[in-house]
Formats: structure tokens, sequence, C-alpha cells
């Protein structure tokens, strides 16, 4: 019997490499198998139009574009994905925005397996 995953496939939108890689560890020593990674929102529109996500942890400071721009794209192309914002700013002006924009979750930087952990099963039981 396979496991059904539905928060899967996931795709890490983010222009630090160490972070991709360690949120990918993360997300594979909770079990996850189909993770994909971007630096930023252009090589990231063909994985998603591909890949089909169902979860997008995207970081709000990008360099080629702001993360709320991303996220109202999202929102308006991929209406079902859950985007989960991180960012190192975790102002409660910022985390707000990212919510009313339509965000299911919101990470700060730096972050640990903790928190991936709660905010994946806090999407597990709305999903």
């Amino acid at each position: 019997m396979e496991l059904v995953r539905p928060l899967e496939p996931i795709l890490i939108i983010d222009d630090v490499e160490d972070v991709r890689s360690y949120l990918i560890d993360i997300l594979e020593n909770l079990g996850f198998e189909e993770v994909y990674e971007s630096e930023d929102f252009k090589s990231a529109m063909p994985l998603m139009a591909e890949k089909s996500p169902n979860v997008i942890f995207l970081d709000i400071e990008l360099p080629d574009t702001d993360g709320t721009q991303i996220l109202e794209y999202i929102n308006d192309n991929y209406p079902n994905v859950h985007v989960i914002m991180c960012s190192g700013h975790n102002s409660l002006e910022n985390v707000q925005n990212t919510w009313e924009l339509g965000a299911k979750g919101f990470i700060a930087k730096p972050f640990n397996a903790k928190k991936v952990d709660s905010v994946m099963k806090r999407l597990e039981m709305i999903a």
C-alpha cells in the first residue's frame, strides 16, 4: 500500500543555497521524498508548471522578484498551493502582510526542524 502524501511535491524558492540544502535535509528527515529547489522566481516558474507542487517554501527577499509578488502570482495561477513564507525579518507587519496575501504559514530564519515539522503538520490538517 502506497503512502498518500498530499503535501508533495514540495518546492523551495530561496536564493541562498545553504538554506535550500538545510530545508531539503529537514524535509527528507521528516519523510518527504519529492522536494525540488529553485534559486529565483525565473527558474521556479517552469518547475511550478511541470511538478505542480502542493507546498512552496518561499523566501520573501529574492534577487529577481519580491516574495510577496510571487505569492500573488501563485495565488492567481495555482490557488490550491500552500505557500509557507520564509524570512529573516519576522516583523509583525511582515507576517501579517503575507497572511493577508494568502500565505498558509510563516517561518522565521534561522529555522529548525521542529518549526518545519510543526508547519507541515498544520498543513496536513488542512490539506
